[in-house]
């Protein structure tokens, strides 16, 4: 499995809310060949996992192999607090060529962190592919311990995580014990820092139009070239600054249809694009055009 950088592929929609896979195979051609993707995060939070069905889920996973398999690495997100559905997922990825699956920790409940090793632990003892953990305790009010990772890693079957978790010293501390383990880091933002501090690669929402950027980051950190590194973080942090005013899954899509990949806007219960997400988008295009040199 590649390391570098993995867009979180939003998924894109048609007019009654299903997922369009014409719309998402130009999404996947657009990030693989204009974004520099080393690989793709299908179905994670990006993707509007926790708003789709599991027959949805099942069907965005299938396409975007269909696009991707042999040309980049590909991991599946199928987390879920329904354990069967999971398996279910897991088993559909290895059978479409996926190079891993990831899980989020399971949400809502207040499950201790015993229930939530113990759920990944038969997670990696049942599926056919390696696992990738998913920590990111801003959104599931989950945090894995340094105790939980030397449980988890013990597992042969668990490769890595994906670490959207905003504290370094615990990121350089997990880094130095598991050197061995891929960690990819899950804050645009901040992947200069991460980078600094030996992360493997990185999966984030803007990488689906400025991955690029993320690879000179990672590049440039390999060369000792700092100063380069953090010119390329600035401008991801310009353009994430954008989004994140504007509202980034809305405004990510209308960036997206003026590539040329047209879709309708994000799932119930998130609100309808605005037209001042439309118009955010064209300034932060335009951004993006310019720094590329344009």
């Amino acid at each position: 499995m590649n390391k570098g950088i993995y867009p979180a592929l939003l998924t894109l929609f048609d007019k009654n809310g299903k997922p369009d896979t014409t719309a998402i195979g130009k999404l996947t051609d657009h990030v693989i060949d204009n974004c520099k993707a080393d690989g793709l995060y299908v179905c994670g939070s990006t993707g509007e996992n926790f708003l789709m069905s599991h027959a949805q889920k099942k069907e965005v996973l299938t396409s975007v192999s269909k696009t991707a398999k042999g040309r980049v690495s590909l991991i599946a997100h199928i987390g879920s607090n329904v354990v069967e559905e999971v398996y279910e997922l897991a088993d559909l990825a290895a059978e479409n060529g996926y190079d891993a699956v990831s899980a989020v920790t399971p949400f809502y409940y207040k499950f201790t962190n015993k229930e939530v090793v113990y759920y990944y632990l038969r997670l990696a003892e049942r599926s056919k592919l390696p696992l990738v953990v998913y920590n990111i305790p801003v959104l599931t009010s989950v945090s894995l311990s340094m105790a939980d990772f030397d449980a988890l890693f013990s597992h042969g079957n668990i490769i890595g995580v994906k670490n959207s978790a905003q504290d370094y010293f615990f990121l350089e501390r997990l880094r130095t014990a598991f050197p061995d383990k891929i960690i990819f880091s899950g804050v645009d933002e901040a992947l200069l820092s991460a980078a600094i501090l030996g992360t493997d690669g990185a999966i984030g929402s803007t990488y689906n139009i400025i991955g690029n950027w993320g690879r000179e980051v990672f590049e440039n950190c390999k060369q000792n070239n700092i100063p380069a590194a953090l010119a390329a973080q600035k401008k991801i942090n310009t353009v994430t600054d954008m989004l994140l005013k504007a509202g980034i899954y809305q405004t990510l899509k209308e960036v997206l249809a003026l590539y040329g990949i047209s879709s309708c806007g994000c799932r119930q219960p998130f609100a309808e694009t605005t037209e001042a997400q439309k118009t955010a988008a064209r300034e932060i295009f335009d951004t993006v055009n310019r720094l590329n040199g344009r």
